[in-house]
């Protein structure tokens, strides 16, 4: 099996960062290559950049059948673009927001997610509410930190996720921490040891959602929401 990560910023070291954790937990079978679209933004931290991230993503997965791979996630927390990923392939193509938000809902009954900037609180919250999980969203808590400080300064960053996920688990009754942003996805072990409740890497929950749809030989359905497709001489750049 091969799965196409798509990280639609320009960071390589963020890059880096999701290709060593997500090599640690995949199958031995299963092939993980992580990317960065040509022409990406630095960085996705507003409805401009997951506009300017879109197109250029976009391309990667409408090729990737013919690259051979068997699956695509979408490596930022937003989701940039998917639905429109999913009309462009037949191949099963995987959120890490949608992935970690229902995998923390199937072992919690109330979860908090813990974002980068305050300004892209209300994001989490929206996307909550339409997979239909907003009355088990306990909270979306931002750590005040740019995206690109999440593959910095590693141990300042864990103890700012301990911190406010912390006040997340008292004060907001989360039982379930979900980590917000690819760039700090492989901190989620060391912050579920220190704070005593599950924290899910979205990066993790995304390929093994893709190693199970794939062995189930299941996609996204094209009876309704996905049922369009792209015009043959569409170009995405």
């Amino acid at each position: 099996m091969r799965v196409l990560v798509i990280n639609p910023n320009a960071s390589v070291e963020m890059s880096d960062v999701i290709r060593e954790q997500l090599h640690a937990v995949a199958r031995p079978d299963v092939q993980v290559d992580v990317v960065n679209p040509p022409g990406a933004p630095p960085a996705i931290e507003s409805a401009l950049d997951e506009a300017a991230c879109v197109p250029p993503m976009l391309q990667l997965v409408r090729e990737a059948s013919d690259r051979g791979y068997d699956a695509v996630v979408i490596a930022c927390f937003s989701d940039p673009g998917l639905d429109a990923a999913r009309e462009a392939t037949d191949l099963p193509v995987v959120g890490i927001q949608d992935a970690a938000m229902h995998l923390a809902a199937q072992i919690g009954y109330r979860f908090s997610v813990l974002t980068t900037l305050a300004h892209r609180a209300p994001l989490r919250e929206r996307a909550a509410l339409l997979a239909g999980l907003d009355r088990r969203l306990a909270s979306c808590r931002p750590l005040d930190l740019p995206v690109l400080e999440t593959v910095v300064n590693r141990e300042q960053v864990v103890q700012k996720i301990v911190t406010i996920g912390r006040q997340a688990i008292e004060e907001d009754g989360a039982e379930v921490l979900v980590l917000g942003c690819a760039g700090l996805g492989d901190l989620a072990l060391r912050a579920s040891q220190e704070l005593g409740v599950p924290v899910i890497d979205p990066n993790a929950a995304a390929l093994k959602l893709c190693e199970t749809l794939v062995d189930l030989r299941l996609s996204h359905s094209r009876a309704g929401l996905y049922r369009a497709r792209p015009r043959e001489d569409l170009a995405f750049t």
